[in-house]
C-alpha cells in the first residue's frame, strides 16, 4: 500500500499556514488599535477645565511614535466609568483626531488625593504614529467619565 502523505510534511505545513495566519491577524489588530481618525467635538462642554484635575505626564517620541499618558478626573467625583481618550488638535485645520487611548489603573491617584473619592481609573495612555498627525498638534482631554462630555485644551504640543 502507498502512502498518500508524509505525516511530518502535512504536520510542518499546517504549523507554517497557522502561523501565517496568526501573524498576519496579530498585523491586522495591531493596524487597527494604531488608527487615528477625525472625532466630532462640537456637542462638548468646553468650559469644564477649571473644574478638573488633570495633567499630562509623559510626551514622548521614539522609533516613529508619539506616547503620550497622564489623567483627568472631576474632585470629588469617583471614576465609576473610565472613558476618556486623547486628541490631537491641528490648530491649522481645526480638525480633532481621536487618538488610541487606553484608561489605566493607577491606585495612587486616589491615595494622593485622599479625599475618599475612587480615582484609580483616572489614568490614561496613547501611543500612535508620528506619521499619521500633522506637526504642532495640540493635546486634548476628552473626558466621558460618569456620563460627563467634556474637551479639555491643554498647553502641551506633540510635535514639531
Amino acid at each position: 500500500m502507498k502512502k498518500q502523505y508524509d505525516r511530518d510534511k502535512a504536520g510542518t505545513l499546517v504549523l507554517l499556514l497557522f502561523g501565517v495566519c496568526a501573524a498576519a491577524y496579530l498585523l491586522l489588530l495591531f493596524a487597527v488599535n494604531q488608527r487615528v481618525a477625525a472625532v466630532d467635538v462640537s456637542d462638548c462642554e468646553t468650559d469644564a477645565a477649571e473644574r478638573m484635575e488633570y495633567k499630562i505626564e509623559k510626551i514622548e517620541c521614539r522609533y516613529g511614535y508619539v506616547e503620550v499618558r497622564g489623567y483627568a478626573y472631576e474632585p470629588g467625583v469617583s471614576v465609576d466609568t473610565a472613558d476618556t481618550q486623547l486628541l490631537a488638535y491641528d490648530p491649522t485645520t481645526g480638525i480633532y483626531y481621536g487618538l488610541p487611548t487606553e484608561n489605566v489603573k493607577k491606585e495612587k491617584l486616589t491615595e494622593n488625593a485622599s479625599d475618599g473619592f475612587n480615582y484609580d481609573y483616572a489614568q490614561f495612555q496613547s501611543a500612535a504614529r508620528k506619521s499619521s498627525l500633522p506637526g504642532g498638534c495640540r493635546i486634548c482631554i476628552w473626558y466621558r467619565g460618569n456620563g460627563a462630555n467634556r474637551l479639555i485644551s491643554t498647553e502641551e504640543v506633540l510635535f514639531y
